[in-house]
């Protein structure tokens, strides 16, 4: 069975906003960086009639996915794609395992998955250090249960919004969740539009990767495809400009305004001791 989920609400609930002249910002990959979540949000400058989309990997490495989904799922201005993490957490977090996980939870975990068990925790322990073992479990199975049903690709008049990307060797309309969360170099090598009337907003791939032939200059820049549209945009548009890395280099999350094509950008918040210590916490 091919699962190919789109979301007829949300985008008429954002097609609206663009319709009507609000801004509509899509958001790379969070990756648990909560405070820098917030910090781009502010940036943003949003009205309660302007709308985000976080396209995928809210979770994992950082030092506060517990948190980014509580943002992501608190304030309805917010939808979101899922990203290959999102389905990685359906799949490999049980509380049960813990001492023992199967083998889709040490895949998650060592994929990052182990800091947001434990920012999933921290949420659920006093300064005594007792755990709310219940309300844990609810929340987990809950927050699981929301990641299940979000949607792969979202298809508005001229963009689509997908984490990962799509096949260029396949039929669009009947390619699989497992593409919209996972593909990467055949989407990005793809010498003609996937779609000619919409560009493809993805995340996913850290854009360094994608932005080689300009140097090192373009580390933690958006990614342009040079191939484009009969209306001048590009292609596709990659803002996974890798928030979680550890070189000596800008590390940023990007949002990008449908309605304006304005690029708005915020460093890193979170000190790197933190990101030292979850990295700590997962050997």
């Amino acid at each position: 069975m091919v699962i190919n989920m789109r979301r007829k609400d949300i985008e008429k609930d954002l097609q609206n906003a663009h319709d009507n002249g609000h801004n509509v910002w899509a958001i790379g990959d969070v990756h648990g960086f909560s405070m820098t979540l917030e910090a781009l949000l502010d940036q943003c400058d949003l009205s309660m009639d302007d709308r985000v989309v976080l396209l995928g990997d809210l979770i994992d490495r950082g030092p506060d996915s517990f948190d980014v989904v509580r943002i992501a799922r608190s304030d309805p201005r917010i939808h979101c794609v899922k990203g290959n993490h999102e389905d990685m957490m359906v799949n490999g977090f049980n509380l049960e395992l813990l001492q023992n996980p199967d083998s889709d939870m040490r895949y998650w975990m060592y994929n990052g998955g182990l800091a947001t068990v434990a920012s999933y925790v921290r949420g659920y322990t006093d300064e005594m250090g007792g755990e709310d073992s219940e309300r844990l479990l609810a929340q987990v199975n809950d927050d699981k249960d929301w990641m299940g049903r979000l949607p792969s690709h979202l298809i508005l008049d001229q963009w689509r919004l997908v984490h990962a990307g799509y096949d260029p060797r396949q039929d669009l309309e009947t390619q699989g969740e497992g593409v919209h969360l996972w593909i990467r170099g055949p989407f990005h090598s793809a010498s003609k539009p996937i779609d000619g009337q919409r560009s493809v907003i993805f995340g996913h791939t850290p854009t360094m990767n994608l932005n080689k032939s300009f140097g090192a200059d373009r580390w933690g820049m958006p990614w342009f495809s040079e191939v484009q549209l009969n209306d001048g945009r590009s292609a596709s548009i990659g803002l996974d400009t890798c928030v979680f890395h550890d070189e000596n280099k800008p590390a940023r999350l990007t949002a990008l305004n449908l309605q304006t094509l304005e690029v708005r950008q915020v460093e890193r918040v979170e000190p790197w001791d933190s990101v030292e210590r979850e990295k700590a916490s997962q050997m």
